[in-house]
């Protein structure tokens, strides 16, 4: 067999020799949010599961996590039935809060997962995975338990970490945040507390860190958790502290390969051809505030058309959790094979349970008829238990519509996002009418109608939007009901996707003068860059005009996290280091030198600049 370890963060694979104390159907890794569920489903099919926990309780991000609610998803599903027992439960013991107690829940849990005869090891680790030599077979898994080091027999592995670690244990391929610097989005630091005879919890925004280092996300623990040692505000009454969680709320680590990625454009579009076993239901939920590190559609659709708080529908598949190279491997929760943007929107606790069953149950289904590869599950007895459950249950699904009918009233008003996206998502239909209103005398519909083209990459936007630029138009839409953005963010970035490279001083100009305006100086800087990768004879001109601005010692640029409600816990997060690393990684490609690895190796950087450091250099 291959035993596959972790050593210096990668996969590496040896031969070995396990003596397996235990045979299982399945071994669920994680019982928190989705692996819990996972546990429970499988053994409730039939299925002979052991489950491994590192904490002491399951449950995950509603239990130790301290997030005792739901922000969107739908209802149905086994976890209904968890939630009704851990409300009786809360009625006898616990005081009311929340949509549920946290520790009625992690009881709720422990007795459904004892019942269903699982057999659970908290206060343990996977360290090892066992393979067949075909290197595509899970065969087991080495734990290491309080009681000793033990190696168990599975024939067939789930994934519930949050963070994908037993995936990238066994060497599954993974991505990890953003394209351009792979940051996922910010962790949040949860507090619960008492507050007039109700239990309360709160979050905060506190920082980026990542799965894949045990050193940083140590500091990142530390680091957050110290926030909470300061008093409230003067104006606010002191609250009895109940409990710090005991990890920080990450809302995206790894995202594991699947047999098929889910991309928000297949989410926007509802252009999926993948069967659905359930559904996920959330506006993209991204607390990131430098879009202008993100890619086209993220920017887009949060910037130039401010939907944040458009709800959407996701599809639950198989083949975003059947993990890609192997025969038996699954993973539930946030590491399911998913893009950046849509990660936002899937990691909804309801969301996340629905994964956990419809996995739970593909695979018993698959062990017990004999299958030996997951993805042959018998789906039609997947979709007829699953309906039953009321985890599948199209009759619930919103709409999610954008106004077919209305859109060119809708261009008009002071909510203008769906229409924008829905004019430049079918400009063979809209451009004629677009084009009218850039001549009209309506300057709300006017600019909106370039943003529209402008996103559609129609070069016909690109006068309007430069005579907006220099008018420096600072209104703002109210299509969202959070995190709307000033046109002058979109009608700076869009210009460099549609504009000339007559441009490029144009939003230099606007770059140097918003220098301490974070958020209107990084979409000029997106623009100037776009530019640079649409017309290589400009390069050198972009480059004389950002360098003295990157390279200067004393260039400093933070951005203020969301979230924070009381001033000692307000997180500034520098940025001036990620501008120089994005940029010297970008005029590596073009070939222009410069000091900016030389600036950024001379001060301290966080892990996500060190890793951009590293590419400059290689």
């Amino acid at each position: 067999m291959l035993k596959c370890e972790m050593i210096h963060q990668k996969s590496v694979r040896s031969s070995g020799s396990p003596e397996f104390s235990g045979e299982f159907d399945i071994v669920v890794a994680g019982l928190g949010t989705a692996g819990a569920v996972a546990a429970v489903a499988a053994a409730e099919t039939g299925a002979r599961v052991c489950a491994v926990e590192k904490l002491h309780l399951p449950g995950g991000t509603a239990t130790s996590g301290g997030i005792a609610g739901y922000y969107y998803g739908l209802p149905g599903g086994r976890f209904e039935k968890t939630d009704d027992a851990a409300q009786q439960i809360r009625h006898l013991a616990f005081i009311e809060g929340g949509h549920f107690h946290p520790d009625a829940k992690g009881i709720a849990i422990e007795r459904e997962l004892l019942a269903a005869g699982v057999e659970i090891h908290y206060d343990s680790n996977i360290c090892a995975v066992w393979l067949d030599d075909d290197g595509a077979t899970i065969r087991g898994v080495r734990m290491v338990t309080p009681d000793g080091v033990r190696d168990v027999g599975c024939r067939a592995l789930i994934d519930g970490t949050g963070n994908g670690d037993v995936c990238a244990l066994a060497g599954a391929g993974f991505r990890e945040g953003r394209e351009s610097d792979h940051q996922p989005q910010p962790f949040s630091s949860v507090r619960v507390f008492r507050n007039d005879r109700r239990f309360a919890s709160a979050n905060f925004d506190a920082g980026f860190t990542t799965s894949a280092d045990a050193r940083e996300l140590n500091r990142a623990i530390i680091d957050s958790n110290s926030l909470h040692c300061f008093p409230p505000p003067w104006n606010q009454e002191p609250t009895r502290l109940y409990y710090l969680t005991q990890l920080p709320g990450h809302r995206e680590g790894r995202l594991i390969e699947c047999d098929h990625m889910l991309t928000a454009q297949e989410v926007i579009d509802k252009s999926w051809r993948e069967r659905p076993f359930s559904y996920a239901y959330s506006n993209f939920d991204s607390h990131s505030l430098d879009w202008a590190f993100e890619d086209d559609t993220g920017c887009d659709w949060m910037v130039a058309a401010s939907l944040w708080g458009k709800n959407m529908i996701a599809p639950i598949t198989l083949e975003m959790m059947t993990v890609k190279h192997f025969r038996n491997l699954l993973v539930v929760g946030r590491a399911v094979c998913v893009d950046h943007l849509t990660a936002s929107l899937m990691r909804m606790q309801r969301c996340m349970q629905k994964t956990g069953e419809v996995a739970g149950i593909a695979a018993a289904l698959a062990l017990l008829n004999g299958r030996g590869d997951v993805r042959e599950t018998d789906r039609d007895e997947l979709e007829k238990r699953l309906r039953a459950s009321g985890c599948l249950d199209e009759t619930i699904l919103p709409e999610c519509r954008f106004p077919v009918e209305t859109w060119r009233e809708e261009i008009g008003s002071d909510k203008p996002g769906e229409a924008i996206w829905y004019a430049a998502g079918h400009l063979a239909e809209t451009r004629d009418t677009l084009l009218a209103l850039l001549d009209g005398e309506d300057r709300n519909a006017a600019a909106h109608a370039a943003i529209a083209l402008a996103v559609a990459g129609d070069g016909a936007a690109a006068p309007a939007l430069r005579k907006l630029l220099l008018e420096r138009d600072e209104y703002v839409p109210a299509t969202s009901r959070r995190h709307n953005y000033p046109r002058l963010l979109p009608e700076a970035y869009l210009l460099g996707r549609v504009g000339g490279e007559e441009d490029v001083e144009l939003l230099l100009d606007l770059a140097r003068e918003r220098l301490a305006d974070y958020q209107t100086f990084s979409f000029a800087w997106r623009g100037v860059l776009t530019l640079g990768e649409r017309f290589a004879r400009v390069r050198r001109r972009i480059a004389d005009g950002l360098l003295p601005i990157l390279e200067a010692e004393d260039f400093r640029l933070p951005i203020l996290f969301r979230n924070t409600l009381i001033h000692s816990q307000a997180r500034h997060e520098p940025m001036h280091n990620l501008f120089r690393g994005v940029t010297a990684v970008k005029f590596k490609e073009w070939g222009i030198p410069n000091r900016l690895a030389e600036r950024l190796a001379a001060e301290p950087l966080s892990w996500r600049e060190k890793r951009l450091l590293e590419i400059c250099r290689a």
